[in-house]
């Protein structure tokens, strides 16, 4: 599968159409549109990278799952990505995760890790006061 492919498919996944997703990627619509028509290759390094982070991919994640590596970003990953940075948005827990997009993999995957905890302690406060 071609990157532009890939590319896409992620970009459908997060329900955003093409505009919205621009805007969230922080490049012109029309670059995007031509990223998407064109391929990857004739696009600038900034312009793909703004596109692989607004995907919570690292451009050697994109060029693996072109060349039919295991997907690791499914959907609901996808949707969970969109939920952290709700989640990010929120000034009483952005603050820790401030430094999220400009973190190595693995520093993400610990915040990552680290916010899943928080969410399943958030969910169990709100079961335990739906009980009583």
């Amino acid at each position: 599968m071609q990157r532009a492919e890939v590319l896409k498919r992620l970009i459908e996944e997060t329900g955003l159409n093409t505009k919205a997703f621009s805007e969230k990627a922080g490049i012109p619509y029309t670059t995007l549109r031509s990223i998407l028509m064109r391929g990857v290759g004739g696009a600038s390094v900034d312009n793909v990278l703004k596109v692989c982070r607004a995907l919570g991919i690292t451009t050697e994640e994109l060029d693996r799952l072109a060349n039919g590596g295991a997907e690791d970003t499914s959907s609901s990953s996808l949707s969970e990505l969109s939920e952290f940075e709700a989640f990010l948005n929120n000034p009483e827990h952005g603050l820790f995760f401030k430094d999220y997009l400009d973190a190595p993999d693995e520093r993400k995957r610990e915040m990552l890790t680290f916010w899943q905890f928080i969410k399943d302690q958030e969910k169990k406060k709100a079961d335990s006061s739906d009980t009583n």
